[in-house]
């Protein structure tokens, strides 16, 4: 899959925030700050949340609506083709580009289970047979 070679990389922060915001799209400030304090020692505050949704729609990865006083996130990215952007982008700097070696220290890890393994297996026959791309 080709993803968007324009849209600059996510820091770690900005790619939990599009992973909340591809689940709950729409989604205002005040349930998105629900979300994201879910579990935290240390709550953000609502100011913080905003700079990051501003640079996030900077950078072009969201968009916001206003619906009456509310303004509402959405992703301008589809998740499969802004998942696939970050992918490349974890595969070139930690990998050196090599899919095959980024496979291989998912699997000597145990990154991965029998059963995906075997899911894996069953994709590569498949893209071999013509299946894939």
């Amino acid at each position: 899959m080709k993803s968007s070679p324009s849209l600059p990389p996510l820091s770690p922060a900005e790619q939990a925030l599009m992973d909340l915001i591809w689940k709950l799209q729409p989604v205002n400030v005040t349930d998105l700050l629900e979300y994201v304090n879910r579990g935290r020692k240390e709550p953000i505050i609502r100011n913080t949340l905003q700079t990051q949704l501003k640079r996030l729609e900077a950078k072009g990865w969201l968009k916001c609506e206003e619906s009456g006083p509310v303004r509402l996130y959405h992703s301008a990215v589809p998740e499969r083709s802004g998942r696939s952007k970050v992918l490349s982008e974890l595969k070139h700097r930690l990998f050196g580009g090599s899919g095959v070696t980024m496979v291989r220290c998912l699997m000597e890890d145990g990154g991965l289970s029998p059963k995906e393994i075997k899911e894996l297996n069953t994709l590569i026959e498949s893209f071999g047979k013509g299946g894939g791309k």
